[in-house]
Protein backbone atom coordinates (compact mmCIF):
# COMPACT_ATOMS: atom_id res chain seq x y z
CA UNK A 1 0.00 0.00 0.00
CA UNK A 2 2.88 2.04 0.90
CA UNK A 3 4.45 1.61 -2.82
CA UNK A 4 1.32 2.33 -4.16
CA UNK A 5 0.79 5.45 -2.46
CA UNK A 6 4.04 7.09 -2.77
CA UNK A 7 3.57 5.92 -6.68
CA UNK A 8 0.26 8.06 -6.81
CA UNK A 9 1.85 10.96 -4.99
CA UNK A 10 4.83 11.00 -7.31
CA UNK A 11 2.65 10.58 -10.50
CA UNK A 12 0.20 13.57 -9.54
CA UNK A 13 3.47 15.56 -8.73
CA UNK A 14 5.59 15.22 -11.59
CA UNK A 15 2.38 15.47 -13.44
CA UNK A 16 1.93 19.20 -11.34
CA UNK A 17 5.30 20.11 -12.63
CA UNK A 18 5.04 18.65 -15.81
CA UNK A 19 1.79 21.95 -16.22
CA UNK A 20 3.78 24.58 -14.23
CA UNK A 21 6.19 23.86 -16.19
CA UNK A 22 4.18 24.01 -19.59
CA UNK A 23 3.04 27.61 -18.74
CA UNK A 24 6.56 28.33 -18.32
CA UNK A 25 7.31 27.31 -21.38
CA UNK A 26 4.44 28.84 -23.24
CA UNK A 27 5.45 32.48 -21.62
CA UNK A 28 8.55 32.22 -22.34
CA UNK A 29 8.46 30.97 -25.87
CA UNK A 30 6.11 34.11 -26.51
CA UNK A 31 9.02 36.42 -25.17
CA UNK A 32 11.26 35.41 -27.42
CA UNK A 33 9.11 36.11 -30.13
CA UNK A 34 8.95 39.92 -28.36
CA UNK A 35 5.50 39.13 -27.21
CA UNK A 36 5.67 40.54 -23.15
CA UNK A 37 2.21 40.88 -22.39
CA UNK A 38 2.23 36.90 -21.43
CA UNK A 39 2.54 36.13 -17.68
CA UNK A 40 3.07 33.12 -16.21
CA UNK A 41 0.29 32.24 -13.11
CA UNK A 42 1.81 30.46 -10.44
CA UNK A 43 1.36 31.05 -6.93
CA UNK A 44 2.84 28.17 -5.19
CA UNK A 45 5.53 29.59 -2.91
CA UNK A 46 8.34 27.31 -3.85
CA UNK A 47 11.47 27.30 -5.90
CA UNK A 48 9.46 27.02 -9.32
CA UNK A 49 6.56 29.79 -8.10
CA UNK A 50 9.65 32.28 -7.01
CA UNK A 51 11.18 31.94 -10.48
CA UNK A 52 7.59 32.52 -11.78
CA UNK A 53 7.74 35.75 -10.67
CA UNK A 54 11.07 36.83 -11.38
CA UNK A 55 10.29 36.16 -14.46
CA UNK A 56 7.17 38.21 -14.77
CA UNK A 57 8.86 40.89 -13.53
CA UNK A 58 11.73 40.44 -16.00
CA UNK A 59 9.18 40.68 -18.77
CA UNK A 60 7.65 43.61 -17.79
CA UNK A 61 10.74 45.25 -17.22
CA UNK A 62 11.72 44.10 -21.07
CA UNK A 63 7.95 45.65 -21.94
CA UNK A 64 9.70 48.84 -20.14
CA UNK A 65 12.41 49.05 -22.35
CA UNK A 66 10.96 48.55 -25.40
CA UNK A 67 8.44 51.06 -24.47
CA UNK A 68 11.05 53.67 -23.86
CA UNK A 69 12.93 52.17 -26.67
CA UNK A 70 10.90 53.98 -29.07
CA UNK A 71 10.87 57.39 -27.17
CA UNK A 72 14.95 57.84 -27.51
CA UNK A 73 16.09 60.60 -28.96
CA UNK A 74 18.59 59.09 -31.60
CA UNK A 75 18.53 56.18 -34.19
CA UNK A 76 22.04 55.38 -32.65
CA UNK A 77 21.03 54.80 -29.25
CA UNK A 78 17.87 52.93 -30.59
CA UNK A 79 20.00 50.68 -32.67
CA UNK A 80 22.73 50.46 -29.73
CA UNK A 81 19.39 49.55 -27.11
CA UNK A 82 18.05 46.89 -29.92
CA UNK A 83 21.85 45.46 -29.81
CA UNK A 84 21.78 45.23 -26.30
CA UNK A 85 18.76 43.35 -25.95
CA UNK A 86 19.56 40.97 -28.68
CA UNK A 87 22.67 39.94 -27.55
CA UNK A 88 22.11 39.63 -23.82
CA UNK A 89 18.38 39.57 -23.32
CA UNK A 90 17.00 37.58 -25.93
CA UNK A 91 19.84 34.79 -25.73
CA UNK A 92 19.19 34.26 -21.73
CA UNK A 93 15.65 33.48 -22.57
CA UNK A 94 15.99 31.45 -25.37
CA UNK A 95 18.58 29.60 -22.74
CA UNK A 96 15.86 29.70 -20.18
CA UNK A 97 12.94 28.02 -22.69
CA UNK A 98 15.35 25.17 -23.62
CA UNK A 99 16.33 24.35 -20.32
CA UNK A 100 12.68 24.38 -19.61
CA UNK A 101 12.05 21.78 -22.11
CA UNK A 102 15.13 19.44 -21.05
CA UNK A 103 13.82 19.95 -17.37
CA UNK A 104 10.38 18.36 -18.69
CA UNK A 105 11.64 14.99 -20.38
CA UNK A 106 14.17 14.50 -17.24
CA UNK A 107 10.69 14.92 -14.67
CA UNK A 108 10.16 11.38 -15.81
CA UNK A 109 13.39 10.07 -15.70
CA UNK A 110 15.22 11.66 -12.90
CA UNK A 111 14.44 14.30 -10.40
CA UNK A 112 17.83 14.96 -9.19
CA UNK A 113 18.99 15.81 -12.69
CA UNK A 114 15.68 18.10 -13.22
CA UNK A 115 16.24 19.94 -9.57
CA UNK A 116 19.75 20.94 -11.13
CA UNK A 117 18.27 22.09 -14.31
CA UNK A 118 16.43 24.20 -12.40
CA UNK A 119 18.92 25.82 -10.66
CA UNK A 120 20.25 26.22 -13.99
CA UNK A 121 17.25 28.28 -14.86
CA UNK A 122 17.24 30.26 -11.98
CA UNK A 123 20.73 31.08 -12.39
CA UNK A 124 20.19 31.94 -15.94
CA UNK A 125 17.02 34.09 -14.79
CA UNK A 126 19.11 36.36 -12.08
CA UNK A 127 21.74 36.67 -14.55
CA UNK A 128 19.25 38.11 -17.30
CA UNK A 129 17.70 40.17 -14.14
CA UNK A 130 21.47 41.69 -13.68
CA UNK A 131 21.88 42.44 -17.59
CA UNK A 132 18.23 44.47 -17.45
CA UNK A 133 18.92 46.44 -14.65
CA UNK A 134 22.15 47.78 -15.81
CA UNK A 135 20.58 48.60 -19.69
CA UNK A 136 17.28 50.24 -16.89
CA UNK A 137 20.24 52.73 -15.64
CA UNK A 138 21.63 53.84 -19.09
CA UNK A 139 18.06 54.60 -20.22
CA UNK A 140 18.01 57.57 -17.46
CA UNK A 141 21.36 58.16 -15.97
CA UNK A 142 20.45 58.28 -11.93
CA UNK A 143 23.30 60.64 -11.87
CA UNK A 144 21.54 63.47 -13.18
CA UNK A 145 18.38 63.34 -11.01
CA UNK A 146 18.08 66.06 -8.87
CA UNK A 147 21.97 66.53 -8.81
CA UNK A 148 22.47 68.91 -12.08
CA UNK A 149 25.30 68.44 -14.60
CA UNK A 150 28.54 69.22 -12.98
CA UNK A 151 27.51 66.82 -10.13
CA UNK A 152 26.45 63.99 -12.84
CA UNK A 153 29.59 64.30 -14.84
CA UNK A 154 31.86 64.35 -11.86
CA UNK A 155 30.94 61.23 -10.41
CA UNK A 156 30.98 59.68 -14.16
CA UNK A 157 34.43 60.77 -14.76
CA UNK A 158 35.53 59.52 -11.34
CA UNK A 159 33.75 55.78 -12.26
CA UNK A 160 35.17 55.76 -15.57
CA UNK A 161 38.89 56.87 -14.32
CA UNK A 162 38.45 53.99 -11.95
CA UNK A 163 37.75 51.66 -14.28
CA UNK A 164 40.22 52.32 -17.01
CA UNK A 165 42.98 53.90 -14.36
CA UNK A 166 42.97 56.68 -17.21
CA UNK A 167 43.24 59.88 -15.49
CA UNK A 168 40.60 62.19 -15.83
CA UNK A 169 40.04 65.71 -15.13
CA UNK A 170 36.83 68.01 -14.95
CA UNK A 171 36.66 71.38 -15.50
CA UNK A 172 33.55 73.48 -14.89
CA UNK A 173 33.12 76.88 -13.63
CA UNK A 174 30.37 78.97 -12.62
CA UNK A 175 27.49 77.81 -15.35
CA UNK A 176 24.41 79.64 -16.43
CA UNK A 177 21.30 77.98 -15.96
CA UNK A 178 20.75 74.99 -18.29
CA UNK A 179 17.57 73.23 -19.16
CA UNK A 180 17.48 69.33 -18.33
CA UNK A 181 16.85 68.75 -21.95
CA UNK A 182 20.84 69.94 -22.47
CA UNK A 183 22.21 68.25 -19.28
CA UNK A 184 21.12 65.31 -20.53
CA UNK A 185 22.48 65.74 -23.90
CA UNK A 186 25.61 66.64 -22.86
CA UNK A 187 25.97 64.01 -19.99
CA UNK A 188 25.29 61.74 -23.28
CA UNK A 189 28.05 63.07 -25.66
CA UNK A 190 30.39 62.75 -22.35
CA UNK A 191 29.14 59.03 -22.13
CA UNK A 192 29.66 58.61 -25.73
CA UNK A 193 33.01 60.14 -25.64
CA UNK A 194 34.48 58.23 -22.79
CA UNK A 195 33.67 55.17 -24.17
CA UNK A 196 35.04 55.25 -27.55
CA UNK A 197 38.21 56.69 -25.46
CA UNK A 198 37.99 53.99 -23.38
CA UNK A 199 37.95 51.58 -26.74
CA UNK A 200 40.27 53.62 -28.76
CA UNK A 201 42.53 56.30 -27.86
CA UNK A 202 45.03 54.47 -25.39
CA UNK A 203 44.79 57.57 -23.88
CA UNK A 204 46.67 58.06 -20.68
CA UNK A 205 44.97 61.87 -19.67
CA UNK A 206 41.61 63.02 -20.27
CA UNK A 207 40.10 66.19 -19.99
CA UNK A 208 36.28 67.26 -19.45
CA UNK A 209 35.58 71.09 -19.69
CA UNK A 210 31.90 72.50 -19.28
CA UNK A 211 31.76 76.04 -19.61
CA UNK A 212 29.07 78.85 -20.58
CA UNK A 213 29.59 82.12 -22.31
CA UNK A 214 26.66 84.45 -23.95
CA UNK A 215 24.04 81.81 -23.20
CA UNK A 216 26.14 79.60 -24.72
CA UNK A 217 26.89 76.44 -22.94
CA UNK A 218 30.59 73.93 -24.44
CA UNK A 219 30.72 70.77 -23.62
CA UNK A 220 34.95 69.59 -24.68
CA UNK A 221 36.42 65.88 -24.09
CA UNK A 222 39.88 66.10 -24.94
CA UNK A 223 42.03 63.33 -24.42
CA UNK A 224 46.68 62.68 -25.21
CA UNK A 225 45.72 59.13 -27.11
CA UNK A 226 47.04 57.83 -30.32
CA UNK A 227 44.28 60.01 -32.16
CA UNK A 228 43.31 59.02 -36.15
CA UNK A 229 43.12 60.14 -39.57
CA UNK A 230 40.40 62.75 -39.51
CA UNK A 231 39.85 61.41 -43.88
CA UNK A 232 39.29 57.89 -42.00
CA UNK A 233 37.01 58.12 -39.11
CA UNK A 234 34.24 55.41 -39.77
CA UNK A 235 35.92 53.94 -36.65
CA UNK A 236 33.88 57.01 -34.77
CA UNK A 237 31.38 57.53 -37.44
CA UNK A 238 28.55 56.42 -35.40
CA UNK A 239 29.49 57.70 -32.25
CA UNK A 240 29.59 61.43 -33.62
CA UNK A 241 26.28 60.95 -35.76
CA UNK A 242 24.92 60.00 -32.33
CA UNK A 243 26.35 63.00 -30.71
CA UNK A 244 25.50 65.31 -33.66
CA UNK A 245 21.98 64.11 -33.93
CA UNK A 246 21.38 65.29 -29.72
CA UNK A 247 22.77 68.58 -30.09
CA UNK A 248 21.50 69.30 -33.45
CA UNK A 249 17.63 68.63 -32.16
CA UNK A 250 18.47 71.23 -29.09
CA UNK A 251 19.94 73.74 -31.79
CA UNK A 252 23.54 73.10 -31.17
CA UNK A 253 26.25 70.88 -32.83
CA UNK A 254 28.99 68.45 -32.22
CA UNK A 255 32.03 67.69 -33.85
CA UNK A 256 35.56 65.54 -34.09
CA UNK A 257 39.54 67.04 -34.13
CA UNK A 258 42.07 64.31 -34.02
CA UNK A 259 45.47 63.73 -36.23
CA UNK A 260 47.52 60.51 -35.43
CA UNK A 261 49.69 60.84 -32.34
CA UNK A 262 47.51 64.21 -31.56
CA UNK A 263 45.19 63.32 -29.92
CA UNK A 264 41.27 63.82 -29.89
CA UNK A 265 39.30 66.42 -28.94
CA UNK A 266 35.37 66.14 -29.07
CA UNK A 267 33.31 69.07 -28.82
CA UNK A 268 29.52 69.68 -28.32
CA UNK A 269 27.98 72.73 -27.99
CA UNK A 270 24.18 74.28 -28.16
CA UNK A 271 22.13 77.66 -26.21
CA UNK A 272 21.83 77.24 -22.61
CA UNK A 273 18.07 76.11 -22.42
CA UNK A 274 18.24 74.23 -25.53
CA UNK A 275 17.35 76.73 -28.61
CA UNK A 276 19.89 77.82 -31.36
CA UNK A 277 20.79 81.84 -30.45
CA UNK A 278 24.45 82.07 -32.71
CA UNK A 279 26.32 79.76 -35.08
CA UNK A 280 26.38 76.68 -33.62
CA UNK A 281 30.11 76.20 -35.11
CA UNK A 282 31.55 79.59 -33.64
CA UNK A 283 32.57 77.79 -30.71
CA UNK A 284 36.38 77.90 -29.83
CA UNK A 285 38.44 74.91 -31.05
CA UNK A 286 40.06 73.61 -28.55
CA UNK A 287 43.48 71.50 -28.69
CA UNK A 288 43.72 67.85 -27.62
CA UNK A 289 45.39 67.20 -24.08
CA UNK A 290 49.05 66.58 -23.86
CA UNK A 291 50.86 64.05 -21.46
CA UNK A 292 52.04 65.85 -18.27
CA UNK A 293 49.43 69.21 -18.53
CA UNK A 294 47.81 70.50 -15.38
CA UNK A 295 44.67 71.32 -15.76
CA UNK A 296 43.38 74.35 -14.03
CA UNK A 297 40.44 73.06 -12.55
CA UNK A 298 37.58 74.06 -10.69
CA UNK A 299 36.85 71.07 -10.44
CA UNK A 300 39.12 68.15 -11.05
CA UNK A 301 38.81 64.20 -10.48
Amino acid sequence: LAAITGTVSGYFTARGLTSRLKKLSVATGRWSHGDFSALIHDPSEDELGQMSRQLNLMAAQLQHLFSTRQRLATLEERNRLARDLHDSIKQQIFAISMQIGVTKRLLKQDSVAAEARLDKMEKLVQQAQQELTTLIRELRPVALDGKGLVAALRALTTQWAQQTEVVANLRAGELQTLSLSVEEALFRVAQEALSNIARHSQATLVQIVVETADNMVTLSVLDNGQGFDMTQQTRLGIGLLSMQERMKALGGDAHIESARGKGTCIMAHCSCLGVETRDPMAAPVKESVQEGSRPDSTHSV
